[in-house]
Order: structure tokens, then C-alpha cells, then sequence
């Protein structure tokens, strides 16, 4: 039995025996109905006459649905709240304080930062806005994404990771539209990434490594926080929010980092990028050195790399730019840097090459804080022989010894 074409669903108003209808039309490729839109925002859509084709009446909806069906039903949709501009649906989509998208995640305690955001809010206004121009949520196809995201790889230098970043910031907000029937179709569900050349990140040898050490640095902050990243493998924005108080003794009686927190340029203290805490053994003289650094703190904040107020600690810039000098001084120049992809995140990486195979691989995973459901219950104690093997391995394969 054909199914028809059109069908009525009415609510009940706070007026007795009062309907609101509305209109729903068959969607043969989905085999279902669509949502259901109010019989009187199609006619104010068509420009209808309501005193003749009253919506408030099953005969009055039904021809209203009839008209809205002849001229070419959700396409016709182009004033309705619920089909606004692309561009200006992703912009509000983006926009921290209004951003219904991230009130819900904030609700539901799931991450998302001011930082990413802000991001994505700025690849829509730079990169999609001037492709989209009188585009509205309704029109888009699988096709027409697909577009866009050739024409930015034809007609721009942008890698193959930015453009995918760009097209995540217009793919997600379509889907959350569909997720809640806003939009019939999901375009993006047969959307295809460009697929990554990802350059692996570089890393420098050990010699190279004992040759920084011994060159001379102008700023002790540098120091300490590449022989910091170096030792415990810690992100940059987790150097950067270390505190005293994030210092403790394990079970031996000896030093470790709780790795709870980061520094965002954006927002300021947040979590670390998994949203789970960790902890790192350090050694004596390490904590000393830091310690000791602390006190040079002319500001009497908590941040033991102290920045230009006690409210910010040494900035992402100079710490990264202030390394890249470093490595100049040993030969490394920046066409070099560049041809290795070598940068402040190399610590990290060196560290867990470093101590990859010296240690079981769940083991190296809790000492950096790689994202692993089946690790999220063993970050609640200290007592864990865990903390041994990492510090054990630390002693043996790490040195950070300056030699002179």
C-alpha cells in the first residue's frame, strides 16, 4: 500500500478543544516522515492567506501541506528559524555564551574548551563564510560538502589537517542539527576526509640531547622546563601550570608530580587534555631545581614558571621560541628543525621512545597520560609498584645531567 504523500498530527492547545496541526510529508529515500513542521509557519513561509486557508482547522492544514508539497515542500523553507544561513547557523553553533551545542556538553560534565571554540568559530568565519554565501542549513548535500572541501584544497596552501579541522567545524554542528530534527537528511553521514600524510614528529638523539645540555642558556625558566618535559614527559601547557602543590612522595618516599591540571592561553587553568589526573616520578634534584626556582617568583604566585603577573605563568611563545634558540646553538637551524619536525613536543615524544619496551606499554601510558578506558581506574593512588618501574627506567635511560 502506497503510502500518503502527506500527513496531519495535531496538539492540543491550553484552550479546550483547540488543535495546533502540523504538516509532515513522506521521505521516500528514508522511508519515513519528516518532522513535523506548524501548519501556520508554512503558510507565513508561502505567504498564504490565513483568514482563507485558516491552519488552526484539519481542512485549512491540509491545504496549506498541499501548497507547501506543490512548491517543493522543505526546499520552500527559506525564512523558517529552523533553516537559517549555514554560515550564521555554524557561527552561533561556535559562539561559547550562546551555544546550546556547549551548554550541553558542559551539563553533562564531557569536555570541550573556550580554546576549540573559539577555534572552529574562526575557521568558519575565515575559510567556509565566503564559500557558502546564501546557503541555508536545509540545502546542504553530501555533494556540496564534498565541494567545499576540494575547492580549499585546490585554491589554498592549507595542509591536509587544517582542512580537515575546517570541515569538522561545519560537519559537526550539521549533524547535531539533524540529531535533533532539525534538518531531515544527514549530509555528512557519507562525508570523506582527506586522508593524512601525517609527518611523524621528530625527535633529537641523545647526543644531541647531552649537547643542549651543555650549551649555555640565558633563561633558567627554558632550562628547567625542557629538562622537566625531557624527564616526566609532560605537555607544554602542563609545564607550564605546575605549582608547588602539585609535588608529593609516593610510597617509597620519594617525588612525584600530580599531572591534574593545564595552562590554556584562552582559558586559563583547565584540565589535562584527556581530563584525567596522573602521576610522574621526578627526581630529587629535578624538584630541588624547581623548587628553588619557585622562589625567584617576584610575583608570589603559585606558577613555578611565573609569567608577567602572578595570574599567567611563562607564555606558550617563549617557551617554544626559546627552545628553538637552544637548538640553534647546536646546529639545529630552523630549516633543519623544520625538515625533522622537531619542537617543545619532541620532549615528549623522546620520552616515551625513550621508555618504550623498557617498560610494559599500560605502564608508559599512565607515566603520559595517553587517553586508555581500560587505564581510568589506576589513577587514584600512589601505593602502585607502577611508579617504580617508571622511575627505575627514568634513572636508567633518561639523563638529564648537564655535562660539562
Amino acid at each position: 500500500m502506497a503510502r500518503s504523500s502527506l500527513s496531519l498530527w495535531k496538539r492540543p492547545t491550553t484552550v479546550p478543544r483547540s488543535f495546533v496541526y502540523y504538516v509532515r510529508i513522506w521521505l521516500p529515500s528514508e522511508k519515513r516522515y519528516s518532522t513535523p513542521k506548524s501548519a501556520a509557519v508554512l503558510a507565513e513561509n508561502l505567504g498564504l492567506d490565513m483568514s482563507q486557508l485558516p491552519p488552526s482547522t484539519k481542512t485549512g492544514a491540509r491545504k496549506i501541506g498541499e501548497i507547501w508539497l506543490l512548491k517543493g515542500g522543505l526546499k520552500t523553507l527559506k525564512n523558517n528559524p529552523d533553516n537559517p544561513l549555514l554560515a550564521d547557523f555554524c557561527l552561533d553553533f561556535w559562539t561559547w555564551d550562546k551555544s546550546e551545542y556547549v551548554e550541553g556538553k558542559i551539563d553533562r560534565e564531557q569536555r570541550i574548551s573556550k580554546r576549540w571554540c573559539k577555534d572552529s568559530h574562526n575557521r568558519i568565519e575565515t575559510h567556509i563564510k565566503p564559500l557558502v554565501t546564501g546557503i541555508r542549513l536545509q540545502e546542504v548535500t553530501a555533494k556540496f560538502l564534498d565541494r567545499i572541501q576540494l575547492k580549499l584544497k585546490k585554491t589554498t596552501k592549507l595542509s591536509t589537517k587544517t582542512i580537515n579541522s575546517i570541515m569538522n567545524a561545519v560537519l559537526t554542528p550539521i549533524r547535531e542539527a539533524h540529531r535533533f530534527g532539525v534538518i531531515e537528511t544527514d549530509p555528512t553521514q557519507n562525508f570523506r576526509s582527506l586522508p593524512l600524510n601525517t609527518k611523524k614528529k621528530g625527535i633529537l638523539t641523545t647526543k644531541e640531547f647531552c649537547a643542549l645540555l651543555a650549551s649555555s642558556w640565558q633563561n633558567e625558566q627554558i632550562r628547567l622546563a625542557v629538562l622537566l618535559a625531557r624527564y616526566t614527559g609532560l605537555r607544554m601547557g602542563e609545564v607550564l601550570a605546575l605549582a608547588p602543590n602539585d609535588f608529593d612522595i609516593d610510597y617509597e618516599g620519594k617525588p612525584v608530580i600530580w599531572v591534574r591540571k593545564s595552562w590554556s592561553i584562552t582559558e586559563g587553568i583547565k584540565s589535562t587534555k584527556t581530563g584525567n589526573t596522573r602521576v610522574v616520578p621526578i627526581s630529587d634534584e629535578l624538584k630541588n631545581d624547581l623548587l628553588k626556582l619557585h622562589q625567584k617568583n617576584p610575583h608570589d604566585g603559585s606558577f613555578i614558571f611565573w609569567g608577567a603577573n602572578e595570574n599567567t605563568p611563562f607564555t606558550h611563545r617563549m617557551l617554544g621560541s626559546g627552545f628553538c634558540h637552544q637548538l640553534e646553538k647546536i646546529g639545529i637551524d630552523e630549516a633543519t628543525r623544520k625538515a625533522r619536525n622537531i619542537s617543545f613536543h619532541s620532549l615528549r615524544h623522546m620520552f616515551n621512545s625513550t621508555l618504550r619496551g623498557k617498560i610494559p606499554d599500560p605502564t608508559l601510558r599512565l607515566a603520559t597520560g595517553h587517553d586508555d578506558p581500560d587505564m581510568s581506574d589506576h589513577y587514584d593512588h600512589l601505593t602502585d609498584e607502577r611508579l617504580s618501574d617508571i622511575r627505575n627506567a627514568q634513572e636508567k635511560y633518561i639523563s638529564i645531567k648537564k655535562v660539562e
